[in-house]
């Protein structure tokens, strides 16, 4: 999740990295911009990069928003509204479709998409007694990343401004193995921080990320002693 209109305001409002000046940094997004999301993943993998979760295997595909058909971007948006809208309308933000759509599948947006390529009939670690049904045939995603490579409060950074999992397959490891892809790229294209924005009421995201080594970022309002209904939270790759 992200408030992309609020942080534009963000971008060169707080102290510069030490070690690298402004353009630097904007060099490093800007190549970063220009890497093909097909290269992104082979930078990380020599092959396919699957994810081998306790009760299935996925399969992770990277692409831009303009390579998604109408189909597939409905799918992916589909998934995006049954898990969030909800929170959105419970926010000061609000529901607004249109803006939403057109934040997630604009041009600079980069998408990874999660496949079930094999169902386990027992899982690996025994905590799901019965796992879920998930046909791997289904060319539905059941998972995915919204990502950019930005500058912000003059750092190289991927923001992560949606990572949804189908409700079904949650608590299996998958999120935090999209996460790791995420910290990954980061690390091999230079950017400094990994970034994301939460609802400080979505008591169970804002535990997952802290978990996975979030913390409040410097740019969060918090910092200036401002309420606010969420939480704009980093870590290094």
């Amino acid at each position: 999740m992200s408030f992309s209109n609020f942080r534009k305001k963000l971008h060169y409002s707080k102290t510069p990295s030490k070690s690298l000046n402004i353009e630097e940094i904007e060099r490093i997004v800007s190549a970063a911009n220009e890497v093909p999301c097909s290269e992104l993943l082979k930078s990380i993998s020599n092959s396919t990069v699957v994810i081998n979760s306790c009760c299935f295997d996925f399969t992770i595909r990277c692409l831009h928003s303009h390579d998604l058909s109408s189909d597939d971007k409905s799918k992916v948006f589909s998934l995006l509204e049954n898990n969030m809208k909800h929170l959105y309308l419970k926010s000061s933000w609000g529901w607004d479709e249109e803006s939403k759509f057109n934040e997630m599948f604009a041009p600079e947006s980069r998408l990874l998409l999660c496949y079930p390529t094999k169902s386990k009939q027992i899982c690996d670690i025994g905590r799901h007694k019965n796992p879920p049904s998930l046909n791997p045939s289904d060319n539905d995603p059941c998972a995915f990343v919204h990502f950019r490579f930005e500058v912000d409060a003059r750092r190289p950074v991927l923001y992560c401004y949606e990572i949804q999992v189908l409700d079904r397959i949650r608590c299996m490891g998958l999120g935090q193995n999209l996460l790791q892809i995420l910290y990954k790229i980061a690390e091999v294209n230079k950017l400094t921080r990994v970034m994301l924005t939460v609802f400080k009421f979505n008591s169970s995201a804002y535990a997952f990320f802290g978990r996975n080594g979030f913390k409040t970022d410097s740019t969060d309002l918090s910092k200036e002693g401002k309420s606010v209904d969420y939480s704009i939270m980093s870590r290094r790759p």
